[in-house]
């Protein structure tokens, strides 16, 4: 039987009668009905299915004709296997797999190469979303695998119309352009499993190649197309590609300008024009956060570079210093200088260079802010702020001024102070948590910067109340917000037990502000004998709580040396509170903590500050030799375990001197 025109048109008019349901008259659909015109469309596709069932009957199954027809019959069934998914319907699968067989035999063949590809590619996303991720790449490797082969052997594959046509009606050009979109989905299919895949590296590839192959077609929605290629950016600089992640960025921010010139300023409608504008200001938005997490990550990672230890390791190696990776994919036909240009791909070195970075980010997060206002969009607003303040943190680690690191800490301060003062800590319970525990370690890191230039003071001149009440002022900052963080766990204040429903990623911060409160009790300078006493019982309640929540196997190793140092001031607070008779002794910065300490100013003075100790106080002289060996034994206990955080080994010294002068 030879297949006409004739023979086809019935089938050809409900195919193409459905497929206007389903592209044009579904937008229709009342939301009482969201599947009305899938359900109709349905119809008629079955009713298609059943006439080319008939015609392929009356065929030789081995004539090029009857392999024509087994395409129109997969592509029905393809169809309606769709539809069955969308309408969440059983069976979707079975349908699919039904017009695979169907066509396999046929496999390679020019009116094949299409269908084939577009059945494969619905299997693989329906077992993507069923979570069968091995068996859903499998299913794109194919469809990948007959791409290749057509384009390596110059097939000419056909569309639907092709098929329904004779030969000289083909459209030609038209299959190779539904080729070539076909197979971008099969890319953009197999970057969302080898995500699921936990392959973030092969994601992003195949993210990046469809992206570039959106724009060669000229098949991309300016929207979303931005939004993908900057969320990719997000996926580059945390492995220090910086190159490719600000290429990325900058190509988002093209092309919601190109968004904002080729569409919304081309709109009459004032309704329209609005909600475009809307749209556009709201991704603008979101793409400056990146740019604004691109140039965080600078500056986290360059203070890691310059704070890494030279030092080699119990191997004798030496670590690699971080570098930025130049490798980069560009898109073509994107002049992208003038964005590129804003900020730099490598990592900062000095004051100078950190700024430049940090003032374009802040410029980015000043116009997110004005999207993301704290009447309209709370949370996003105090996330904004967390930025911000952590910009001010990073940017403070250059500074080698004291004055101006301590201006910088505080102007994050500052961030943080909004967030917990606009937000309710019931309903932004995590966000507040957040704000309270870096309040704490921003005014415990401007409190090393106020010691240091006490120390400095000490030196020629005795220091003045003010700078002695700044201390304590900043002192009692950390520490209250500290316990803030603590209370929102609801442990109690009074005995710091901790309740068992605390998960062990909660417990380090925790156990962390235990820590720093311990410190921070310490270093209060008061002239009150019984305020003296009762810090210093302070000061050892929280060291010796943080030791026995530490008695956790899963927190013992978390903080090795901080345990270390705390049992060892455990052992020393009881003589001092027996000695708060005596003055206070000198207060002297800690050079090892915080960010203060990394500086390269602090660095330098590093070696000279570890050489000498403050000279003994008059009568130390005659103190007992027990006393003296113990001290000693300690000092060399810290040399020997290397010193993280809280206590310079001169304070043991000044133990020493307090000790003495009891006559211990």
């Amino acid at each position: 039987m030879k297949v006409t025109k004739e023979n086809l048109s019935d089938i050809r008019e409900d195919y193409e009668k459905a497929h206007r349901y389903i592209d044009e008259e579904s937008k229709n659909d009342p939301p009482t009905e969201p599947f009305r015109s899938h359900y109709t469309a349905r119809d008629l596709l079955n009713s298609a299915l059943r006439k080319v069932k008939t015609l392929s009957e009356a065929l030789d199954q081995e004539s090029e004709v009857a392999t024509t027809v087994r395409c129109i019959h997969a592509n029905i069934l393809k169809d309606i296997g769709k539809i069955t998914i969308f309408v969440e319907e059983p069976r979707g699968e079975v349908l699919l797999k039904e017009a695979l067989e169907l066509i396999e035999k046929d496999s390679g063949k020019e009116p094949t190469i299409n269908v084939h590809i577009e059945i494969l590619n619905q299997l693989g996303i329906m077992a993507c979303n069923l979570s069968n991720f091995a068996e859903s790449k499998q299913y794109l490797d194919q469809a990948k695998d007959i791409y290749c082969e057509t384009k390596e052997l110059d097939r000419q594959p056909l569309t639907m119309a092709d098929l329904f046509g004779t030969k000289e009606e083909v459209e030609k050009g038209k299959g190779l352009k539904l080729l070539e979109s076909n197979h971008t989905l099969t890319l953009y299919y197999l970057a969302q499993v080898f995500g699921f895949l936990d392959n973030l590296a092969g994601s992003a590839r195949y993210c990046h190649m469809t992206l570039r192959r959106q724009l060669e077609y000229n098949e991309f929605e300016h929207v979303d197309w931005a939004l993908n290629a900057a969320t990719l950016s997000q996926v580059y600089f945390p492995k220090n590609h910086l190159s490719q992640a600000r290429h990325l960025l900058a190509a988002s921010t093209f092309m919601l300008n190109r968004y904002e010139t080729e569409v919304v300023e081309k709109i009459t409608n004032p309704a329209e024009r609005a909600e475009k504008e809307e749209t556009l200001r709201y991704r603008m938005a979101d793409v400056g956060r990146c740019w604004a997490k691109y140039g965080l990550h600078i500056l986290c990672a360059s203070k890691e570079r310059l704070s890494a230890d030279d030092e080699p390791n119990e191997h004798g190696e030496i670590a690699a210093p971080l570098t930025p990776v130049k490798k980069m994919d560009r898109f073509v036909g994107l002049d992208l200088a003038a964005y590129e240009g804003q900020v730099t791909d490598e990592f900062c070195l000095t004051f100078d260079d950190a700024k430049l970075v940090m003032l374009n980010s802040l410029s980015w997060l000043n116009k997110a802010k004005e999207y993301y206002t704290k009447e309209t969009e709370a949370s996003q607003y105090a996330k904004i702020l967390q930025d911000i303040a952590s910009l001010y943190k990073h940017l403070a680690f250059f500074e080698e001024d004291d004055g101006n690191q301590c201006k910088l800490f505080k102007r994050g301060a500052d961030q943080l102070e909004e967030i917990v003062e606009i937000l309710n800590a019931t309903y932004y319970q995590t966000i507040c948590r957040e704000a309270w525990y870096e309040l704490g370690l921003t005014y415990s890191n401007m409190l090393n910067v106020k010691l240091s230039q006490l120390d400095e003071m000490q030196a020629k001149d005795r220091p003045t109340p003010h700078a002695l009440n700044k201390i304590n002022h900043l002192s009692e900052k950390s520490i209250r917000n500290f316990k803030k963080f603590i209370e929102s766990y609801k442990i109690e204040l009074d005995t710091l037990e901790l309740p068992e429903t605390i998960d062990a990623d909660e417990m380090q911060p925790i156990l962390y502000a235990f820590f720093h409160i311990g410190r921070l009790y310490y270093r209060i300078i008061t002239p009150d004998k019984r305020l003296k006493l009762q810090n210093t019982e302070n000061s050892l309640f929280y060291y010796s709580r943080f030791v026995e929540c530490c008695q956790d196997e899963r927190m013992r190793p978390l903080f090795a040396q901080e345990l270390g140092v705390c049992k060892e001031m455990i052992s020393l607070l009881p003589l001092k509170e027996a000695s708060a008779v005596m003055t206070s002794p000198k207060i002297s910065a800690d050079k090892t903590t915080d960010s203060n300490a990394a500086t390269p100013k602090h660095q330098k003075q590093g070696q000279s500050n570890e050489a000498s100790a403050d000279p003994p106080a008059d009568g130390a002289a005659g103190g007992g030799a027990a006393v003296q060996a113990v001290v000693a034994a300690t000092v060399q206990s810290i040399r020997e375990r290397g010193f993280y955080g809280c206590f310079s080994w001169l304070k043991v010294f000044r133990f020493a001197n307090l000790m003495i002068k009891q006559g211990c």
